[in-house]
C-alpha cells in the first residue's frame, strides 16, 4: 500500500540535504588527501633536518675527546623533539642509547592515528671516525605530534563545513518554507472551490511563478462564480416557467374539466329521472357512470392539490404540512410523526419547496421504506432554511439505481431557489434521510424576455 505523497517542500529540503552531505563527503575527502600530504611532508622535512644536524655534530672529530659520550649527548639532545626520535644502534643492531620525542600536548583519536599515520620513515647516518666504531645514528620520524597537529585542524575545518552546511539548511527550509506558503493557501481555496465556494479567493504574493498561479486561480474562482450565478438564474427560471405551467394547468383542470364533469354529471340526473327512456338496467348502468364520474373528479381535485396547493395560500406552511402530516396519519395509523415547523412561512416560492419537499419525501418513505417513525423539521439556520425528513426504514436502494421523477421535481425545485439538496441513508438507525437547504433570498432571476422564453421552449 502506498503512503501519503511527499510534500514539495521535504522534497527539496531532502535533495538540497544529499547535496550537502555529497559535499561534505567530498570535502571530508580533500581533507583526508591534504592531512596525509602534509604529514608525510612534514616527517620527511624532519628527518632531513635531524640528519642534518647530527652531520654538523660528528663533523669535527678533533673536538671529540670522548667519543662515546659525545655521542650520548647527541642522543640526548633529541629529547623532547616533536617529529623525531634519535637512536645509537651498534654493530650488532642493538640500541645503546635512544632519545624520547614529546608526546603530543592533545593526542588525536586512535583511529586517525591509525588511518594517517605513513609508512615507516628512517635514515641511517654512517659516523665518521672515531665515533663509528661505536655504530651508527638511527633517525626514526615520530607522526603522533603531526598527526594531533592535523586532527586538530581538520575537526576545526570540519566544523566549520558542518556548521556551514546546518546553517545552509536551516536557511533552506526557511526559505522553501516561505517561498511555498502560498501553495497552502491554493490548496485550501482549491478545496474551497470544489466545496462549491466559489467566493475563494487567494493574495496573489510569493514568487513570480506562484503570483502567476494565485493569479490565474483567482480568475478561475471568478469565471466559474460568473457561471454558477447565472447556472442560478437560470435554474430560477426554469423553477418559475415550470410553477407557471403548473398553475395553468391547475386553472385548466379546474375551469375547465371541472365543469365539464358536472355538466355530465347532471345530464345523467336528468336522464335517471326520465321513466319514459331509462328502465331498471339503463339506471343501474347511469348510476354506475355517475359514481365513475365522482371518482374521476376527486382525482382531478387531488392532482389540483399537487399542482397547486391552496392550504399554502390559506392556512400558510405549518398547517399545510400539518395537514399533509393528518392526511399520512389516517392511511398509516401504525407510523409515529413528529413535525416541527415554525407558525410563520418564508414567502411564497420557499414555502411552496418546502410543502413539495415533505410531500414527496411522505410519500417515497410510506411506499417504500416501511417506516414505524417519521421526522419532520423545518428550521432557520443563519441565513437559510434546512428542512430535514427523516425515517427508520429500509432506506434507499443500492447506488446505481435511477432516481425517480418525484427527486428530479425536488432538485429542480432546490437548485432553482439556489439551495442545496441531500438524499441518502442514516447513519445511525438505518432509514432514509432527506435534507434541503434552502437561503431566504433566492437568487432573482433576470428579466429579459429571450432568456424565459427559451427556458419555456424547453
Amino acid at each position: 500500500m502506498l503512503g501519503a505523497p511527499v510534500s514539495l517542500r521535504l522534497r527539496l529540503i531532502v535533495s538540497i540535504a544529499l547535496v550537502l552531505i555529497v559535499i561534505l563527503a567530498i570535502g571530508s575527502v580533500l581533507v583526508y588527501w591534504h592531512a596525509e600530504h602534509e604529514v608525510e611532508v612534514e616527517l620527511r622535512a624532519a628527518i632531513d633536518v635531524g640528519a642534518h644536524t647530527v652531520h654538523n655534530a660528528v663533523d669535527d672529530v678533533e673536538e671529540a675527546a670522548h667519543p662515546l659520550r659525545h655521542l650520548e649527548l647527541l642522543v640526548a639532545d633529541f629529547d623532547g623533539d616533536r617529529h623525531l626520535r634519535a637512536s645509537l644502534v651498534n654493530g650488532e643492531d642493538r640500541v645503546v642509547y635512544r632519545s624520547t620525542p614529546q608526546p603530543p600536548s592533545a593526542p588525536a583519536p586512535d583511529w586517525f592515528y591509525r588511518l594517517l599515520a605513513a609508512r615507516s620513515v628512517s635514515s641511517h647516518i654512517d659516523l665518521p671516525a672515531p665515533f663509528a666504531r661505536f655504530g651508527t645514528i638511527l633517525l626514526q620520524a615520530d607522526s603522533r605530534n603531526e598527526i594531533s597537529e592535523v586532527w586538530g585542524d581538520v575537526t576545526l575545518t570540519l566544523s566549520i563545513l558542518g556548521i556551514f552546511c546546518g546553517l545552509n539548511a536551516v536557511l533552506v527550509y526557511w526559505v522553501t518554507g516561505r517561498a511555498l506558503r502560498p501553495l497552502d493557501a491554493i490548496s485550501a481555496a482549491f478545496n474551497g472551490i470544489g466545496a462549491g465556494h466559489y467566493g475563494s479567493r487567494v493574495k496573489e504574493h510569493g514568487p513570480r511563478e506562484l503570483a502567476q498561479l494565485c493569479r490565474g486561480f483567482n480568475l478561475m474562482a471568478e469565471k466559474l462564480a460568473e457561471v454558477q450565478s447565472r447556472k442560478h438564474r437560470l435554474e430560477h427560471q426554469l423553477a418559475a416557467v415550470q410553477e407557471e405551467e403548473r398553475s395553468e394547468l391547475a386553472r385548466d383542470l379546474h375551469d375547465e374539466i371541472g365543469p365539464l364533469l358536472f355538466a355530465v354529471s347532471v345530464d345523467l340526473s336528468v336522464l335517471q329521472q326520465d321513466e319514459a327512456v331509462c328502465d331498471t338496467s339503463i339506471a343501474a348502468r347511469i348510476e354506475s357512470v355517475r359514481d365513475s364520474i365522482g371518482l374521476v373528479y376527486k382525482e382531478v381535485k387531488a392532482i389540483l392539490g399537487r399542482l397547486r396547493p391552496a392550504s399554502l395560500v390559506d392556512l400558510g406552511l405549518a398547517q399545510a404540512a400539518e395537514g399533509l402530516v393528518s392526511f399520512w396519519q389516517t392511511r398509516y395509523p401504525a407510523v409515529a410523526f413528529n413535525l416541527q415547523a415554525p407558525a410563520e412561512g418564508f414567502g411564497t416560492s420557499i414555502d411552496d419547496a418546502i410543502y413539495h419537499i415533505i410531500q414527496e419525501s411522505l410519500s417515497n418513505a410510506l411506499r417504500h421504506g416501511r417506516p414505524t417513525r417519521i421526522e419532520i423539521s423545518v428550521s432557520l439556520e443563519g441565513d437559510g432554511v434546512l428542512t430535514m425528513i427523516s425515517d427508520n426504514g429500509v432506506g434507499l436502494k443500492p447506488e446505481g439505481h435511477d432516481p425517480g421523477f418525484g427527486l428530479i421535481g425536488m432538485q429542480e425545485r432546490v437548485k432553482g431557489l439556489g439551495g442545496i439538496l441531500s438524499v441518502g441513508n442514516s447513519a445511525v438507525g438505518g432509514g432514509a434521510v432527506v435534507s434541503a437547504r434552502l437561503p431566504l433570498h433566492p437568487p432573482t432571476a433576470s428579466a429579459t424576455g429571450a432568456m424565459l422564453q427559451g427556458v419555456a421552449l424547453q
